[in-house]
Parts: C-alpha cells; structure tokens; sequence
C-alpha cells in the first residue's frame, strides 16, 4: 500500500481514543494493538511506526519518569542492589523453569525451550537459538505472545480506570520549557543512537527528566497527550510484530504460551514478594519490576498507577543486560548435556 504508513497512523489514533473513551486500562496502548494487528492480518501489510517513532516515543517515556524522581531516590537506591540481585536470581529460575515446561508443552529440543522462556533480550535469545540449530521461528513467535500476553493481562491487573479529563496539552509556560528539553533530548538520543547505546531515549529522558526536577531548573509538567502518544506508538509496533508471526501459528501456540506465561507471571510475583517483605520496597513497585518481559509496557503501567518509575525501569534494564550476558552461557552448557 503505497501511504499505508499515514494509514495506519490514523487507524492507531482512533484505536487510542476509542478505547480510552471506553475507559478500557492503558486503552491508548491495547487499542492500537489489537486493531493495528487485525488490520495488519486483514491486509497482509506490516507497517511499523519507524525507527525514530519508536525512540521518540521512549524518550517521552523515560522524560515522564524522570520529571517525577525526587530527592529521597538517593536514599531508596541504596537497597537497590539486592533488590536487583533478587531480580537477577527470579529471571534465572523462570528460565530454568518454565524452559523445562516448554519442553513437555511444545515438545521443543532443550535450547529452543529455553530460549522461548527466556525472560529479556529478544536478540539474544533468537541469536544464540539460530547459532544451535533450533526452531527459530516458535522461538519468536513464543515470545511475541508473552508481550501480548503480559501487556493485556498487567494494566487489568494494576490500573484503575479513572474518569476521563479534559485533555490539555501545554499550559502557557510549558511550551518553551517542553521546545528546549525536546530539542536537547532528541539530539542527545541520536548521539547514543549512534554510539549503539540500549534503549538510548529511556537513558537520556530519564537522566534530563530527573536533573532538571532535582537541581530544580525547571519542572516538567508532561502532558498526558504525550504519554498517550507514546502508548499509541508502543500498541501500533507491538501489534504489527505480534501479527506478523503469522495468525495461524498464533492461535495455534496460545494455549502453551498462556500456560508459561502465566507460571512466569507467577515465579516474578514470588520474587517481587520477597523483596517487598526482606527491603521494604512496595509489592507493587516490585512486582511491576519483576515482570518477565514488555520492558516498554511496564514502566507506562507505574507511570498510571504512581509506582516509582525509575525503580521499575532501573529494573527492567537490568533485566535485559543481565539476560543478554547469562542466555549465551546457559546455552552452552545445555548444548552439552
């Protein structure tokens, strides 16, 4: 289709305010995701927002969370460490775990299990299956259920839906704070961009977010059409991936996923409750942070519910790094047993 992009970018907007307006949790997010991939499977045409949609989209997110870190973070990072550490042993068990059940569900060879478990980075997960000789394809297909899966099943679980306001998008002193922050943060963003740094736009927005609000030189106010831009963004690319894998193939691997998931789901709320009961830190902080996966979702949840953003995605980005060095020494052994 030759302007299926501006197409799909007015199917995704009506999506966001259809089921915002039906007060459905994260409706600006799960909207474009479920019709953007039935419009995707009904025409056969995979159109992503873009590679700088998408980081835009996160550096609103990660300037979101950052405008609401306050002075006493410094005291709350202190326990941090363990609480990572915790994170770091539950992601661990729900690979081990859940790998050995995708094994008898989906009679996978023992890496692809695994690999379809693997609770972050997607990239390594897929590399180091390709590099074994295993089912690539229920590898991705796999994990692209999980992030449906987790990104419709956790806003319905944690998000209150509340009474719709009106929705202004600046007051009269925002806008030259919000041009000048924009302007430095996007050029910031493509300079790690281009140092191939993760998730260049969370790391900058957080970062301008939280100097800004902390050596008080200005506070963001962000305006809730733009964390609604972002959730739009996140739905419509996370319903062109899903989609993509193929319908058929979908339907046909949901019951095993949903079953994984779910034992995933629940391995992460064990570990988010013994962090809650030995650190102190909220269970629902933790268990947002926990989550095995939707690294982009889970944040926009703690931004709706007032959980502590930057604790969620301090995690969360540990989860992915830690992944990406633990999957390919994990592999390694299994490949030899």
């Amino acid at each position: 289709m030759r302007h299926s992009l501006p197409l799909f970018g007015a199917i995704a907007a009506v999506a966001a305010v259809t089921f915002e307006s039906l007060n459905v949790p994260l409706g600006a997010m799960i909207g474009p995701m479920l019709i953007i991939g039935l419009t995707v499977h009904l025409t056969k045409v995979n159109q992503a927002p873009g590679l700088d949609a998408h980081h835009f989209a996160i550096l609103l997110l990660g300037l979101a969370l950052g405008s609401r870190v306050t002075a006493d973070v410094f005291e709350r990072v202190k326990l941090w460490p363990f609480s990572l550490t915790i994170l770091i042993v539950t992601m661990v068990m729900i690979l081990w775990i859940v790998g050995k059940l995708n094994q008898r569900l989906l009679a996978l060879d023992r890496i692809s299990a695994h690999m379809a478990a693997a609770p972050g980075n997607l990239s390594s997960a897929l590399a180091v299956t390709e590099h074994y000789g295993g089912a690539l394809s229920q590898v991705a297909v796999y994990q692209s259920l999980r992030l449906a899966f987790l990104t419709l099943l956790v806003p319905f679980l944690f998000v209150v839906p509340e009474t719709p306001q009106p929705i202004v998008l600046f007051q009269h002193t925002d806008f030259i704070i919000w041009l000048i922050v924009l302007s430095v943060s996007w050029g910031l963003t493509g300079l790690l961009r281009v140092l191939r740094v993760t998730t260049p736009g969370l790391i900058v927005g957080v970062f301008v977010g939280a100097s800004l609000n902390l050596l008080e030189l200005a506070t963001l106010n962000t305006p809730p059409m733009f964390i609604a831009l972002a959730m739009m963004l996140f739905g419509w690319r996370i319903g062109v991936d899903i989609v993509g894998q193929g319908v058929r193939t979908l339907l046909k691997t949901i019951p095993p996923a949903a079953i994984s998931t779910l034992v995933a789901i629940t391995i992460a709320l064990i570990g988010a409750y013994i962090t809650h009961r030995l650190l102190g830190f909220p269970f629902l902080d933790a268990a947002l942070g926990f989550m095995p996966g939707a690294f982009q979702v889970m944040p926009v949840v703690a931004l709706e519910v007032g959980a502590d953003g930057l604790y969620v995605t301090t995690h969360h980005l540990i989860r992915v790094l830690a992944m990406g060095m633990l999957i390919p020494f994990f592999a390694s052994y299994w490949s030899r047993t």
